[in-house]
């Protein structure tokens, strides 16, 4: 098949290639399969390496006042959710099943684990999203302004304020603003999954900060290169010189950072929803890990590597979108 010129800023001579094209984007996919494979193999080993019997657990809560379980119930039990296998084929078996799409029955509820899953991964993606949707923009626009005008007094200012703010734990700034909208200003309430808001800016606001101070260090960065002197001697607008040339040539560390920083949401939901009494994945977890739910603990280990690993996939995509460097890399066959 004929190249197809699909950049038309790119150098004379320089085409895309379908087959290029499509090698960058089957090995951008492998490694997400990797991080995946990675994240199950490891939270099967912690999980289901532990000495304790879950089986014998989920027995003793149920029967907890009526005498106990039997050794038979026991081994009835291992047999039904194959627990009496050698653990490479319990392995081997789950990972089948997880390939078709199967995330097995929890242990602690008998119910399959998609629909306990099902039941609050809304809350907690709404949860993440409006992080995000806050954090994002707010950190690329105090970026900007911070940067606007290097050396000022406000770009001294602000450049130290963000790591000051992403040092402050998640659940301190949780309970900070509990204490001020909810018991002093009585504007939300404390908790329960009614109120979205607080969690989100909780949750946003270390985010936003780390976001921040990545993007002004980087856009600092670009200020000193010799080219921005050369297109202001050439008379061209500082407006257009900023936004056009220095912020472009800043935001790949920003966009990888923020690529990361979807992995740390879904970390931040554990602690932001335990002090905010919303259900969501982040309970759920805690929850099955104290019960050794070990179906359930791996569902949402492997659901967190799926958004993690997607959102570097979406990453690794953009990067030639903002480097034209990497479109001719790509377009060469050498990416």
């Amino acid at each position: 098949m004929a190249a197809t010129d699909l950049d038309p800023g790119a150098p004379p001579g320089r085409t895309w290639s379908l087959p290029a094209v499509a090698l960058h984007l089957a090995g951008r996919l492998g490694y997400f399969a990797v991080v995946v494979l990675a994240v199950y193999t490891l939270s099967f080993v912690l999980v289901y390496a532990l000495p304790s019997d879950p089986v014998a657990l989920m027995l003793d809560r149920r029967s907890s006042g009526a005498g106990g379980s039997t050794q038979a119930q026991i081994e009835a039990l291992r047999q039904r959710y194959g627990l009496d296998h050698s653990l490479p084929a319990r392995y081997l078996d789950m990972l089948g099943q997880l390939v078709t799409g199967d995330l097995g029955t929890s242990f602690r509820s008998g119910t399959p684990v998609a629909t306990v899953l099902a039941a609050v991964a809304p809350n907690t993606l709404a949860l993440a999203g409006t992080a995000l949707l806050i954090a994002l923009p707010f950190s690329f626009l105090l970026a900007l302004a911070t940067s606007w005008h290097p050396g000022s007094t406000a770009h001294r200012l602000l450049v130290n304020v963000p790591p000051l703010v992403a040092a402050v734990p998640a659940f301190l700034l949780g309970l900070l603003l509990q204490q001020l909208f909810s018991f002093t200003l009585r504007w939300v309430p404390s908790t329960g999954g009614s109120g979205l808001v607080l969690p989100a800016i909780a949750l946003a606001l270390p985010v936003s900060a780390s976001l921040t101070a990545v993007l002004v260090r980087s856009l600092d960065d670009v200020l000193r290169s010799s080219f921005v002197e050369l297109l202001r001697a050439r008379g061209l607008p500082w407006r257009r010189v900023y936004l056009a040339h220095v912020v472009r040539n800043a935001l790949l560390p920003f966009v990888t950072i923020a690529g990361l920083t979807v992995g740390g949401v879904l970390v931040g939901t554990v602690v932001t929803e335990t002090v905010f009494a919303r259900a969501g994945l982040g309970r759920l977890l805690v929850s099955s890990v104290e019960t050794q739910d070990a179906p359930v603990v791996m569902a949402i280990a492997v659901f967190a590597a799926v958004v993690f690993a997607g959102a570097n996939l979406l990453v690794d995509l953009l990067y030639p979108v903002l480097d034209p460097r990497l479109r001719h890399r790509i377009a060469g066959g050498r990416a």
